[in-house]
């Protein structure tokens, strides 16, 4: 924190308690994400209905069936999040004898006015959200500070600390296409409303989420 002083008095600062957040735009988006938008609409002609969770359905925002990770069709995207997941799992140290497992996975189409409300992700340790879709001011998705704590009574911060993000109380992530993001289950999150100029299906939002388990690996004997 500062350079010590001939008599060791100075301030030590140490760090606990973090949130990471991690993302990884793909490089093979372009061709994946069409694929993925055709096979999003199919499902949706299937099932109009679709499931209300955090998406508000009075806006026209459709939620899919939640075995998305189970069909052929999305098996790329599948591999590319337990790809990063791994990635994550190791820059974490969790246990080596365990792994990835993509529990569950779904898409979201989210038009102009639509938005997901605030929650967690309960039973699972990591989820995540993929753009498939994602026109200008379409809503970004947005974490909450989770010490509830840290809320009791904010300090007043100099405009240079305000840039620092260990006093934000809040963070923002622009939906872009082809990003992947992973956060702690347990992280509070929400998502602006879609704000796009765009017309017809070309303003829509479009995302698939997913939460991610740890599963033991299967050794041969």
């Amino acid at each position: 924190m500062s350079e010590s002083d001939a008599s060791g008095r100075a301030v030590k600062r140490e760090l606990f308690f973090p949130t990471y957040i991690y993302f990884r735009d793909l490089p093979s988006a372009g061709q994946l994400n069409s694929v993925l938008k055709r096979n999003i609409y199919l499902l949706r002609e299937e099932d109009s209905v679709g499931l209300h969770r955090s998406n508000v359905k009075q806006t026209g925002a459709w939620h899919s069936q939640l075995d998305l990770n189970q069909r052929s069709e999305f098996a790329a995207l599948v591999n590319e999040i337990l790809q990063v997941a791994q990635e994550v799992f190791s820059d974490l140290r969790y246990d080596p004898q365990y792994q990835p497992k993509v529990d569950n996975m779904w898409a979201n189409v989210s038009p102009r006015h639509a938005f997901n409300r605030m929650h967690v992700h309960p039973g699972v340790i990591w989820s995540g959200v993929y753009y498939v879709q994602a026109p200008e001011n379409s809503g970004r998705i947005y974490f909450s500070d989770p010490r509830v704590q840290a809320q009791m009574l904010r300090p007043r911060i100099s405009a240079e600390g305000g840039k620092l993000a260990h006093n934000w109380s809040e963070v923002y992530y622009e939906p872009i296409e082809g990003r992947l993001i992973l956060f702690p289950a347990w992280l509070l999150h929400e998502v602006e409303p879609n704000l796009s100029d765009a017309e017809g299906e070309a303003a829509n939002r479009i995302s698939i989420s997913f939460n991610i388990l740890q599963t033991r690996k299967q050794h041969d004997d």
